[in-house]
């Protein structure tokens, strides 16, 4: 039998090391990981309780809607809720009760592009102060006709 000259410690250094099939299982196990992260965070099944089994408190919760707080201020000094006009005075007695029944609590205020930017402020403080949990502020462009433009649903 022959044998095999060995090989020395300079000699087995200057070998350089493949390193080929390594970075190829690394990128394999890296994309498999990438593509199997959506069926780990999205699996499920997602269940409803039953009418019957709700609390009293859930069940109060289901006859509130979600009404919103629509204003419009317009240029001529009208003020609309919900596109019907209001005196300003009347707003802070009214507003509380709509947000009473609303679910998200949430208040959309509409101005003309014409209507002084303090008076607008004044009225997201006066949303805010009457539990308004969100002011959204919305641009329109001027109205054509005597009715407020649509509020989005």
């Amino acid at each position: 039998m022959a044998r095999r000259p060995s090989i020395t410690i300079e000699e087995a250094q200057k070998v350089p090391i493949n390193l080929g099939p390594f970075s190829d299982v690394t990128t394999s196990l890296v994309v498999m990981f990438m593509l199997s992260i959506p069926f780990l965070v999205e699996s499920g099944i997602f269940i409803t309780r039953s009418l019957a089994a709700k609390t009293p408190q859930m069940m109060q919760q289901a006859k509130k809607s979600d009404i919103k707080v629509n204003i419009y201020l317009r240029s001529d000094g009208t003020v609309l809720l919900n596109k019907e006009p209001v005196d300003p005075a009347q707003l802070p007695d009214l507003i509380p009760r709509l947000l009473a029944r609303s679910i998200e609590k949430k208040a959309i205020l509409t101005a003309d592009a014409e209507v002084i930017y303090e008076s607008v402020i004044d009225y997201i403080d006066m949303l805010k102060a009457n539990g308004a949990s969100d002011v959204l502020i919305m641009k329109r462009k001027a109205a054509t006709g005597a009715e407020a433009p649509e509020a989005p649903e």
